[in-house]
């Protein structure tokens, strides 16, 4: 099990929110997913907003006192539904849902927030959803999910490879054709990109978000090696 920092200026809304969360639910109730954990682990941007996950049964049973517990630790715009919750803290949004996980949980221990010892999402998971459930499924594509493909390359491409898995080849294609056609605009889509550590892949960030996706099913023959074997676009740098 590894401890991480969650990161400025998410932070400050886990702070806002966790204490309101854990007098209705325990620990092992609670997970912290999106790009607020790629940036705890990876260090790579910063993140703005928590996105956390609960059980359906205990969602069901606590949500009501849950929305109670937040709007009395300041918390305004809470509202709530079958299965989700959101709010918007002083610095920043947040966001609770019950959506079970698309990925098979890895045998090894948990990560965990260092503060108040939140689950954290497996990197696999977050990047799995952003691909198959906010790009195929809602159709939803944001400069942020893009930056963290590639950075997932860089840092943990296994994670990116098991998570391209819950992709079907077809939905591969479309996703990485839709990713394409926004060219320029790819680094300017949904909330702006800051605290980069990567800047020099904006220009290119549609491209190369692109040929990563593909790369789980493209190949190119003529980057076989001395055996005639063929090389997955994937053993090439972006």
């Amino acid at each position: 099990m590894s401890e991480f920092e969650i990161l400025p200026p998410a932070d400050a809304i886990l702070v806002q929110v966790a204490p309101a969360l854990l007098q209705v639910l325990n620990h092992e109730d609670i997970a912290i997913g999106g790009g607020t954990v790629l940036a705890a682990r990876w260090q790579h941007r910063q993140s703005t907003d928590i996105c956390l996950t609960v059980p359906p049964p205990a969602f069901e049973r606590e949500s009501g006192r849950m929305a109670e517990l937040l709007k009395a630790a300041a918390v305004t715009d809470v509202l709530h539904g079958r299965g989700w919750l959101t709010g918007i803290c002083a610095n920043g949004e947040f966001s609770i849902s019950t959506t079970p996980p698309l990925l098979r949980s890895p045998a090894k221990p948990a990560d965990h927030e260092g503060r108040f010892g939140i689950l954290l999402e497996p990197t696999a998971e977050i990047l799995g959803r952003k691909l198959r459930l906010r790009m195929y499924n809602n159709g939803e594509f944001v400069s942020r999910d893009f930056y963290d493909i590639c950075t997932a390359h860089e840092r943990d491409p296994s994670a990116l490879d098991q998570a391209l898995s819950s992709l079907t080849e077809d939905m591969g294609h479309e996703i990485a054709r839709e990713i394409a056609s926004l060219g320029q605009h790819a680094s300017r889509m949904g909330r702006p990109l800051t605290g980069v550590l990567r800047p020099e892949w904006l220009d290119g960030l549609a491209d190369r978000t692109g040929r990563l996706v593909m790369s789980r099913y493209a190949t190119r023959p003529e980057k076989a090696g001395g055996d005639g074997s063929e090389r997955s676009m994937s053993d090439d740098p972006p």
